[in-house]
């Protein structure tokens, strides 16, 4: 029993991989670098993963932006947030956290 659920635990985990993979590659080729995806959530009722989208600088996470929906089974992509939505709450998070935004480039100039 324990290990049917060390396989399923990690079935799990590789799928979540790969969804997560799915979501950067799309953000990569059509979106921006600036975008990645986040940590993927099952939905075992709907058979799908949901993955947010997030806004990242250099150093620091700035938030939320968006979300992708990916086939449970298939990692075949449902939906997605738009890339204008995405980029305009991008330009929202960007002017709410500039000041946070500028020091992490700092700081990771320093390292």
């Amino acid at each position: 029993m324990k290990r049917q659920k060390d396989i399923l635990l990690y079935k799990t985990n590789l799928n979540a991989a790969q969804a997560r993979a799915r979501v950067n590659r799309l953000l990569l080729s059509q979106v921006g670098s600036q975008f990645c995806a986040g940590e993927p959530e099952p939905d075992a009722i709907k058979e799908h993963w949901r993955v947010p989208i997030l806004f990242v600088t250099p150093g620091m996470v700035v938030g939320q932006v968006g979300e992708a929906i990916i086939n449970l089974n298939t990692l075949e992509l449902k939906s997605c947030t738009n890339h204008k939505q995405i980029h305009e709450a991008a330009d929202r998070l960007r002017k709410k956290h500039h000041a946070a935004i500028k020091t992490a480039f700092i700081q990771t100039g320093k390292r």
